[in-house]
């Protein structure tokens, strides 16, 4: 590893440093803002100090003085500065990625057959054949190779997994570092994308990446305006959130059973009555309520109410052994809501609860039920403790009384759980809509 420290004016000039002295590969870990000269700590000259590394081993041609005196000469022949300056930097990035994955070896890439035989033994006299090895000298010797072969497997197979995730690593730092430090080198129009981005409390890897994405398109002809920035960021967002979008419109006819768990007063309830209303009164499915939330005071009740609204049963279960039970009694509906109780999602004991409920139902889709209100710190504690539940799909509730949406991207980009509906208010049944991609796009760049 080569370290080397730098005192400069601008980042631009950073960079071109870093680049001719260290080669492409050279990665920045530190960058700070320092004074030299003056008089006793006053009249200092505003600089900046920039630390950077690079793995001497993986320069290769790139740090040769031939190189770099061909790169210097195309830097200047060119004229890169400002906003060039920056969109270099991301090219040479992602350069960087490409390079560093194709030095990780393949997980899967199949192992040559030993096709080794020992040789047969020579026929000796007999005084000399009391030394060759038995037969079953010979097989134990042979299961010890091949137990030897499967330990060095596995360690291979766990080595190129650490590589992997340190790889990922270093490319979102370095991705990071990019937008972070060169973010007043972006053109203005990007900056207010970036801005945007950070007002709406997306992630700051998952702002890099976007940033990334968005500084490797063409640039326009007339330069980057704010409208065709804003436009192609949403075109990206969608295109991030593509996986994760509703399979089908509405809950399937396939399912037989919807199960909605989640912490405290995210709106679980209302959120059923909802959508059992839309499914018996447009798609008339007869539907029934099951509800297992005996700790909340009026839980009950208020799903009883609007069990009576509808004109169809409900069961209530004090414990999961009830379930099965409930079940029968309901068995001519043809889909039924399970309400759980919202309680403290970091008792392991409520967890647990959850999956034998959940255990009992056979086409059934499981709902995870978050609210946005929530700081996306807890939100993203709560996806953990559940990670044992079998969640199918995110419904995310309050909609209507919060600004900030970036936490929907985050958590599907990060826990690559499906999307399924927003609930914009109380209104029973209207205040529910079908999430797409393109519709979270809009929400966190804006129309």
């Amino acid at each position: 590893m080569r370290v080397k420290r730098y005192i400069v004016d601008s980042m631009p000039e950073a960079m071109e440093k870093i680049r001719l002295d260290l080669g492409i590969d050279a990665v920045i870990l530190n960058s700070k803002s320092i004074k030299t000269g003056g008089l006793f700590g006053m009249f200092g000259k505003q600089k900046i100090e920039v630390i950077a590394a690079v793995d001497e081993k993986a320069t290769g041609r790139e740090g040769s003085p031939v190189a770099a005196e061909h790169r210097s000469k195309d830097v200047f022949s060119n004229g890169q500065t400002g906003t060039y300056t920056a969109q270099q930097a991301y090219r040479r990035a992602n350069l960087a990625k490409e390079a560093a994955e194709k030095t990780v070896p393949q997980r899967n890439e199949p192992r040559p057959p030993d096709n080794t035989v020992p040789a047969p033994a020579a026929v000796v006299p007999h005084k000399e054949a009391e030394t060759q090895p038995s037969s079953q000298q010979v097989e134990k010797a042979a299961n010890g190779k091949a137990a030897k072969q499967s330990e060095e497997a596995a360690g291979s197979s766990t080595m190129n997994d650490a590589l992997a995730n340190e790889v990922r690593d270093m490319r979102q730092m370095f991705q990071k570092l990019l937008v972070n430090d060169l973010s007043h080198q972006l053109p203005p129009a990007i900056q207010k994308v970036r801005n945007r981005l950070v007002r709406q409390e997306t992630a700051e890897e998952v702002t890099a990446e976007i940033i990334h994405k968005l500084m490797e398109q063409a640039q326009p002809q007339d330069g980057w305006n704010e409208e065709t920035a804003f436009r192609e960021t949403r075109k990206i967002i969608a295109s991030m959130l593509a996986p994760y979008a509703p399979k089908s419109a509405g809950i399937p006819q396939s399912v037989q059973y919807a199960f909605f768990f989640g912490p405290t007063g995210v709106g679980k309830t209302t959120t059923i009555a909802k959508l059992a209303a839309n499914s018996m009164l447009k798609e008339k499915r007869k539907i029934g309520f099951i509800t297992t939330d005996t700790y909340r005071m009026a839980a009950v009740e208020q799903l009883k109410t609007y069990a009576n609204i509808l004109n169809v049963p409900l069961e209530v279960v004090f414990s999961p052994k009830e379930m099965a039970a409930a079940m029968e009694r309901l068995s001519d509906c043809n889909l039924i809501f399970v309400d759980t109780a919202g309680r403290n999602f970091r008792n392991d004991e409520y967890v647990q609860e959850i999956r034998e409920l959940v255990e009992h139902g056979k086409n059934s889709l499981n709902y995870l039920v978050l609210s946005l209100g929530s700081k996306y710190t807890d939100m993203k504690t709560i996806v953990q403790n559940f990670a044992h539940v079998p969640v199918k799909q995110v419904i995310f509730t309050k909609a209507d009384e919060t600004t900030s949406y970036g936490s929907i991207l985050n958590i599907c980009h990060e826990s690559k759980l499906d999307l399924s509906y927003f609930t914009t208010g109380q209104n029973v049944p209207d205040d529910i809509v079908a999430a797409s991609p393109e519709l979270v796009a809009t929400m966190i760049m804006g129309d």
